[in-house]
């Protein structure tokens, strides 16, 4: 599979980079660093608030017993 470095841009393969889609450990680690340092962000939450509606655990102020 041929892409791109995500980091230096140059040109990978998955049949020769073993540090895939990296082109180098240093271009894996510099992107690890990356995220460690908050330079990336996930955009939007994986779950959310909402997700507790499907909770059927009963709650304190629940009636239905």
């Amino acid at each position: 599979m041929q892409h791109r470095c995500p980091i230096c841009k140059e040109s990978t393969n998955s049949e020769v980079h073993t540090e895939f889609p990296f082109c180098s450990e240093r271009c894996k680690l510099q992107d690890l660093g990356n995220w460690a340092s908050e330079k990336y962000v996930v955009s939007e939450p994986i779950f959310s608030e909402d997700d507790d509606e499907l909770d059927d655990s009963p709650k304190p102020d629940d009636t239905h017993h």
